[in-house]
Parts: structure tokens; C-alpha cells; sequence
């Protein structure tokens, strides 16, 4: 550090408290300065009895402590602002085809997230497509090819859905599975058994007689 800084910063002087109290009643900003007890607050930025100082460490705890910590903890999924989850969705490497476009709602988005470090971790895997599935709310199956004596490293992939299947759903479905299968295996196919429940009413009609001769 230069002498020619040290003598500037010596010929400096300390902004006069009136001027930094001009905009608000300075008996008022005594009192709070008082109240906040800098010697006595573990929390203090002041190291000195300085009223300068008193008075930067009282703007300091007024506009830090409004702030909400809360979204700091992104380990509490559940209870994080909807507007988090897009930048932990990037952060856990979860966006696009590993599962965040399919998503519908915060709840599945959340789900997702807390998924996460699994479906990483098992990625490659049956595991990594049945459970990726899972969270998009659809039960599957994975049949390898030497379970069911097809060609070498194919497998398909059994769905038990109660929605309604369309083409744009099963190109979803497909860009899912590729995203979590290992990059030696091809899915051969994809087999889905839908479900769906309907009244039906039913009616009966019974005509009985009987006859006695005598």
C-alpha cells in the first residue's frame, strides 16, 4: 500500500452525524443506536465505540434481518418458493428429457427434485426407468432380452396406465427411457395395458310360478 494512500486516507474525515441524520429525527436515531446495545451484541459490525459506526451497524441489522433465510435451506424441498425449483431443476441436472417437461404440477416438480440424486445414481440401469416413470405418475415393468429370448442387449418396457395413451404421450415416454438407459441397450418395444373403469348398469327381472294339481 502506498504512502501517498495512507496520507489521503489520514487527511480524510468522518462524515459529521448531523449530516447523517438530516432525513430522520436524531433523538430518535440515538435512541435506537442506544437500544441496540453495539458493546453488548455478539451480532455487531462495530468494533469501537464510534457513533458512525453504530449507525452503519444499524442499517446493516435493519435491512439483512428482513431478509428470508429460509430459501437458503434448498434441502426443505417442500416448503420452497415455486420460483427455486427451476434453478435446482438446472443445479441437479434434471431439465428437458430427464423428466422436468414432464411435469405438470410444483408437487411432481418437487418430486423430481428430491429424486434426483438417485436417478443419477442408478442411472443405466431398470431401476432409473421404472422409477423416472414412476414420478411421472405411470407403473412399468422392464423385460431384458435374455429374460423373454430376444436379440442381444434389447429389452422392453410393459406400462400399466389408466390414462389415455396417445402419440405425443409415447414420444414422451420414449425420450424418458432413453435418457435413463445405459447407452449399450435398445428398447425394442413398448407395451402398454390400459386400464379403464366404467359403471355399467345391469338389471334383472325373475318370473317364478307354480302349479298344483289336485
Amino acid at each position: 500500500m502506498s504512502s501517498g494512500f495512507l496520507q489521503e486516507c489520514s487527511k480524510a474525515e468522518l462524515v459529521p452525524v448531523n449530516n447523517l441524520t438530516k432525513r430522520s429525527n436524531s433523538a430518535e436515531l440515538h435512541s435506537r443506536v442506544q437500544r441496540l446495545g453495539t458493546a453488548n451484541n455478539p451480532r455487531s459490525l462495530a468494533p469501537i465505540n464510534d457513533i458512525n459506526l453504530k449507525v452503519f451497524d444499524q442499517i446493516c441489522e435493519e435491512r439483512f434481518g428482513a431478509l428470508d433465510l429460509n430459501v437458503l435451506n434448498v434441502n426443505d424441498v417442500d416448503n420452497l418458493p415455486s420460483d427455486v425449483l427451476p434453478h435446482l431443476a438446472e443445479q441437479y441436472h434434471i431439465t428437458g428429457n430427464e423428466g422436468w417437461k414432464f411435469c405438470k404440477t410444483d408437487q411432481d416438480k418437487r418430486e423430481l427434485i428430491k429424486n434426483a440424486i438417485n436417478l443419477h445414481k442408478y442411472r443405466g440401469t431398470k431401476y432409473a426407468i421404472i422409477k423416472a416413470l414412476s414420478l411421472i405418475n405411470i407403473k412399468s415393468d422392464v423385460s431384458e432380452w435374455f429374460q423373454y429370448s430376444g436379440s442381444p442387449f434389447f429389452f422392453k418396457v410393459l406400462l400399466d396406465m389408466e390414462a389415455s395413451y396417445d402419440s405425443d404421450l409415447e414420444l414422451q415416454i420414449i425420450d424418458l427411457i432413453n435418457e435413463n438407459k445405459n447407452v449399450r441397450s435398445w428398447l425394442e418395444r413398448i407395451i402398454v395395458h390400459l386400464k379403464q373403469e366404467a359403471l355399467m348398469p345391469i338389471m334383472s327381472y325373475i318370473s317364478t310360478s307354480e302349479e298344483i294339481t289336485v
